[in-house]
């Protein structure tokens, strides 16, 4: 007796579907994107990093005491995301952690190859 496969391929099982563009409104950068590229197209300008680093200690200082958990919560992730901005310039605080035992594996630009 011979075998057959009585399985179809993928291909010929499916229906066919038309195929419809992307909508405009969703290739647009999100506004996080957007603050993001207007950051790192502008010119840095002297004593930047003292600036975010004073701005960040002192939202720690006006919210740390507020009574509301939440406000604590949010002025501790703002300011730590500020001193750490100061810290690690417009790099990004990878720069500073390639420094580090966990960052050892840290490159510039992990896609590149080169050394």
């Amino acid at each position: 007796m011979q075998e057959m496969n009585l399985m179809p391929t993928l291909a010929e099982a499916s229906v066919p579907m038309p195929v419809e563009q992307v909508p405009p409104e969703l290739e647009e950068p999100s506004p996080l994107q957007k603050i993001k590229a207007a950051d790192e197209a502008r010119d840095g300008f002297p004593g930047e990093h003292w600036l975010v680093l004073a701005l960040g200690v002192a939202v720690w200082q006006t919210t740390r005491r507020n009574r509301n958990w939440a406000v604590r919560t949010v002025g501790a992730f703002a300011a730590s995301a500020l001193v750490a901005r100061a810290a690690s310039g417009r790099d990004g605080l990878s720069k500073v952690l390639r420094y580090t035992p966990f960052g050892r594996g840290i490159r510039n630009c992990p896609p590149c190859e080169q050394k």
